[in-house]
């Protein structure tokens, strides 16, 4: 038991360590340019890191393409759960994206490759990629009424799925300088990832809390038993089962908070929601992860 407990510690330890580092930066009153951050990340950085982790996995192929289809299934499940339950309450259902949309980059990302090693990031890049197009696309579509399929189809995201998909697949040799620069690039994603977490949490306020828990808590729960349950469903195992359930509950993603603002949305309940379901995965995760590497 002692020796699970350091390892689930040893796991997510970095995570928060660098979340804390934006903490702290934010606080001590310097500046961190969040937008420019971001668009570096999600334009050059994540695209490389998932071009060169589907490229060179060695995760089977056919592996790779069932986590896909149980991220799919995860995400309509999750979006059809969280829409009903919304109405019953006479909120708007449109929020369900952001219940939906977990934090599956800036912490799933690590905490699948701290629990699981390479195996583990490549399952969990597969579910990331498909939350990214599906939130990028359809999500702004929900949000903003608009319904072009313009954002997702531009994507560097989409783009660096589908080649490297295909380069695993057909075997294709790459020059090894454009595989050390895909992995140069793609190895800023994790820490800045966390860091920009962290800035993003320390300027987040919460009004409302006992709605704010109340509404976290049916979020998280559901979560949890939809990532068991899918997994079951589809017969997923080991590492694979593991991953699915991590990236399904993991917290509400800080994107959600950028997006409300932009399409005009209730920005105060969504990060609200991020805030707190973040401060719950402090306790709730170590458990999952008890239980998942027992």
């Amino acid at each position: 038991m002692f020796q699970l407990v350091v390892q689930i510690l040893g796991i997510v330890a970095p995570a928060a360590i660098l979340a804390s580092i934006g903490i702290i930066w934010t606080k001590s009153g310097r500046e961190f340019p969040v937008p420019f951050v971001s668009a570096i990340v999600t334009s050059i950085g994540l695209p490389a890191l998932l071009f060169h982790t589907l490229a060179t996995s060695t995760v089977d192929i056919s592996a790779l393409g069932n986590m896909v289809l149980a991220t799919f299934v995860v995400l309509c499940v999750f979006t059809v759960v969280a829409v009903l339950y919304l109405k019953q309450a006479n909120k708007d259902w449109r929020l369900c994206v952001a219940h939906v949309t977990g934090n599956t980059g800036n912490l799933g990302l690590p905490v699948c490759y701290f629990a699981y090693g390479d195996e583990g990031i490549a399952y969990a890049m597969a579910f990331f990629a498909v939350q990214c197009l599906l939130l990028f696309s359809v999500g702004e579509a929900v949000l903003s009424g608009n319904r072009s399929v313009k954002p997702a189809l531009t994507s560097p995201i989409l783009h660096a799925v589908w080649l490297g998909m295909l380069v695993r697949y057909m075997e294709w040799p790459m020059p090894q300088f454009l595989m050390d620069t895909a992995s140069l690039l793609g190895q800023m994603v994790i820490p800045f990832m966390l860091i920009t977490l962290g800035v993003s949490l320390a300027g987040m306020s919460v009004r409302g809390l006992p709605s704010t828990v109340f509404w976290s808590l049916i979020r998280t729960c559901s979560a949890i038993v939809i990532g068991f349950a899918i997994a079951g469903l589809l017969g997923l195992e080991g590492v694979a089962r593991g991953v699915l359930i991590i990236e399904t509950a993991v917290p509400v993603a800080v994107f959600n908070f950028l997006i409300a603002v932009k399409h005009n949305r209730d920005s105060t309940e969504v990060s609200g929601l991020i805030l707190v379901t973040h401060l719950a995965a402090i306790v709730y995760l170590p458990i999952l992860l008890g239980v998942l590497l027992a």
